[in-house]
């Protein structure tokens, strides 16, 4: 989903990860608050303060959705699932959790983690407005009390009973638990979710009509990215009820082209790329041993008048530093592991020997015959 942003560092071992594309909401956060809300709540202030006050809640927002993604990561991984990173983007956070639940428990208990910890920290920024801490400061209080505002209105938002929303993966918990069927307990609450988005997107449209031309165009684009959401996390959740069970070795591809490491570009474009249309080539050498992979961006990054003289041997990706599979792997693991590997191919090897390679295509082609069949 995320392809760009900084790294910021490790929490439970999981990496955090801030899209280049919060720093939108935090701009967005700043004017808001600094000339608008603030200044017509507590009136009198100076515009230096009236800053501060916009740029610390937009940073402590940004801390309050991470400790929300936290909470929901922390249970995953106590119910035994890997979330290797957390990133923090335009409209909120998102834990990348590695697999589905097990059970509609976990699932229920994963989902509410969230919406618990935004409520105890709305109570608590709440009582420290009520307890005037720090003298009473005023300035203390409007931080405070847009903090208490703010959580709740993300417990509120996120309750709502539609996917990918946690109100939608509690929802999906509790019909799970009763049908015994993630696949209908989640169409179910995708299709909630996906008419909730388009509900958002016409109150925008009513909303840019009628003159709230920046909260229109937010409600449509939140809007657009729930309807999209609820639909893709249908989509995934088929994909992987077609892949229970199966293997690698059930799907890759056994009879693989491979390319000699002293092969010059120009014959490997002309003999290879042009001739078997794939996007990448396991090398091996001599024996059949495998030394690594060669993919169409390696050959771009060479000027083409050079090709006649580099050999694949000098632009391949040396064996170790590729991702590989064994034939034993399970499909969906190897999907995930395919979706973050650039050439698009991974090489499946038993004992250190080449016995096939799996692509995004053949998982595919599986996903399609099962669907025709009604499987």
């Amino acid at each position: 989903m995320f392809g760009r942003g900084v790294r910021l560092g490790r929490v439970l071992g999981i990496e955090i990860y801030v899209d280049y594309s919060w720093l939108i909401i935090f701009i967005l956060l700043l004017w808001s608050l600094s000339g608008g809300f603030f200044p017509n709540r507590y009136p009198g202030l100076s515009r230096a303060v009236y800053l501060v006050l916009g740029g610390a809640s937009a940073v402590l927002l940004f801390v309050c959705v991470l400790l929300h993604e936290l909470s929901h990561s922390y249970i995953a991984q106590r119910s035994g699932i890997p979330v290797p990173r957390i990133t923090l983007f335009i409209f909120g956070g998102v834990a990348q959790i590695s697999e589905e639940p097990r059970s509609a428990k976990a699932e229920f208990n994963i989902a509410v983690a969230g919406p618990v910890c935004s409520l105890a920290l709305s109570v608590l920024f709440w009582a420290f407005s009520q307890l005037r801490l720090f003298s009473g400061d005023v300035r203390f209080v409007a931080l405070f009390e847009y903090l208490a505002v703010v959580n709740l209105a993300l417990v509120i938002f996120n309750m709502v009973p539609g996917f990918p929303l946690d109100g939608g993966r509690i929802l999906r918990a509790y019909l799970w638990d009763r049908w015994g069927d993630i696949k209908r307990a989640t169409y179910t609450v995708s299709r909630i979710g996906s008419g909730f988005g388009i509900v958002l997107i016409v109150l925008g449209g009513v909303s840019v009509l009628t003159g709230n031309l920046i909260g229109g165009i937010w409600f449509i684009f939140i809007g657009m990215f729930l309807n999209g959401a609820a639909k893709s996390g249908y989509r995934m959740t088929v994909l992987k009820d077609a892949l229970e069970g199966v293997r690698v070795a059930d799907i890759m591809t056994r009879r693989v082209v491979t390319v000699s490491p002293l092969i010059t570009l120009s014959k490997l474009v002309r003999d290879y790329f042009y001739l078997h249309i794939y996007v990448s080539f396991p090398v091996v050498g001599e024996g059949e041993e495998f030394l690594g992979l060669v993919s169409l961006k390696s050959v771009k990054d060479v000027p083409q008048a050079q090709w006649d003289a580099k050999t694949v041997g000098d632009v391949m990706i040396g064996a170790s530093e590729l991702k590989t599979l064994s034939p034993r792997d399970e499909a969906l693991s190897a999907l995930n592991a395919l979706m973050s590997s650039e050439p698009g191919r991974i090489v499946v090897l038993e004992s250190g020997r080449l016995v096939g390679i799996l692509s995004q295509r053949d998982i595919m082609t599986l996903l399609a015959i099962k669907t025709d069949l009604g499987a």
